[in-house]
């Protein structure tokens, strides 16, 4: 094998060559020059690819002809803070966020709203927070409001708040970042904040509402820095997750209970795997041109009906289900307070992510939900007492019997 090294105090180039033999048609063979420095690396790819049509290419090579693409990426390592919520959903998303960034080798910082000692810590995701540490990342507490004195004047390259639902409580972490010199701002928003559609899914710039606190935040993040980048997700799973969705079906499925689900069961949401949202989080921080300007749908690529999810979940169980739908006005119920899910059509396509990070999902309900039910007989919560008060007024009306 041929091989050429150059060295010096600059970035090496080397150039090997898979093979020094032309290959079989069938085959394909690849020559790639690297380049790459300590901290700050970029890679120049030569990929040639032996044609399935020679007739296509003409000159001395004949049908082993090859096409070269070249195709360079900024590896550049980045040190990060992440402004992480203490509660709901979205905790998850910094906890993940944080494990693939360090994966990547970059510098993480993690700052959880409150206080370390506090009783949301010994809960999912914060309880797991040794994960990030012995990978090499930093974990703090205190309050976004005081960001700078909570990290002592340290700068970050970039910043995401993954906190604030509002402007009031995002702004000072947006001015700090700005006069600290973060070259980037990332913003957790929510998909929560598009008007509802007569044309599922919401794509990126569909209508939203103007009251949402959200779009403050959004609106204020633009005119503040010059790379920014928005992120909208909507339901999520995973380890880690204290938020209860799948687990609200697992409930009364290992229970032998119906499952009432409001009106026809039809309605459209999107559930993604909250490896994904990090994924496309991490892309936007290692491409930054790419991603500026620009809100991301974060969220899988498929949608599920509220009936299909009831039915992926006893799949993942092993256990059958009885669905039971109702009229939330007519028995007067509150779909909101007995259903975990909108109780309408809720449902976006992360379209943005696919044309301008390159970005797929790799979430897979059926096997997904396993995991979770896995960890969800592994706490034991398959025999804790439960209450389903909604749920028997529910029942009464539509004189649905209830195991005993």
């Amino acid at each position: 094998m041929a091989m050429a090294t150059l060295a010096s105090s600059s970035p090496s180039l080397l150039c090997s060559p898979t093979s020094s033999k032309l290959l079989p048609l069938s085959h394909s063979s690849t020559l790639r020059l690297s380049f790459s420095s300590s901290f700050h690396s970029s890679s120049l790819s030569v990929s040639p690819t032996f044609l399935a049509h020679p007739s296509s290419v003409s000159g001395r090579f004949g049908k082993h002809a090859a096409a070269f693409s070249i195709s360079a990426s900024a590896a550049e390592k980045k040190k990060v803070l992440i402004v992480n919520t203490n509660s709901g959903g979205h905790a998850v998303i910094g906890f993940y966020f944080a494990k693939e960034l360090l994966g990547a080798s970059h510098e993480v910082t993690i700052l959880t709203v409150g206080e370390e000692s506090s009783d949301k810590m010994k809960k999912p995701p914060f309880n797991r927070f040794s994960e990030i540490v012995s990978a090499g990342g930093r974990t703090v507490w205190g309050n976004p409001a005081e960001v700078g004195s909570v990290l002592g004047g340290e700068a970050f390259d970039v910043v995401l708040d993954n906190n604030g639902k509002d402007l009031e409580s995002v702004r000072p972490v947006i001015d700090w970042a700005k006069s600290s010199g973060a070259k980037q701002f990332l913003f957790i928003s929510s998909a929560g904040i598009y008007k509802t559609t007569d044309e599922p899914p919401h794509v990126e710039g569909d209508a939203v509402k103007a009251d949402a606190g959200h779009v403050g935040v959004e609106k204020y993040i633009e005119e503040t820095f010059e790379s920014w980048a928005v992120f909208r997700p909507q339901y999520m799973i995973g380890s880690g997750n204290n938020k209860d969705n799948e687990e609200w079906f697992f409930d009364r499925i290992v229970r032998d209970r119906p499952v009432p689900i409001p009106n026809s069961g039809l309605q459209l949401t999107n559930i993604a795997h909250v490896r994904d949202l990090s994924s496309m989080l991490t892309l936007a921080v290692e491409n930054p041109d790419a991603a500026n300007h620009t809100i991301f749908n974060c969220v899988s690529d498929r949608a599920v009906t509220l009936d299909g999810m009831a039915k992926l979940c006893a799949q993942a169980a092993g256990r059958p289900v009885n669905i039971v739908h109702y009229d939330p006005k007519a028995i007067g119920i509150d779909a909101k307070k007995a259903f975990p899910f909108r109780n309408v059509h809720f449902y976006a396509e992360p379209r943005a992510a696919k044309t301008k990070l390159g970005w797929s999902s790799t979430t897979n309900l059926p096997e997904d939900l396993k995991e979770r039910f896995e960890e969800y007989i592994k706490i034991g919560r398959d025999k804790k007492p439960i209450k389903f008060e909604l749920d028997d007024k529910i029942l009464e009306a539509l004189k649905v019997p209830v195991p005993v």
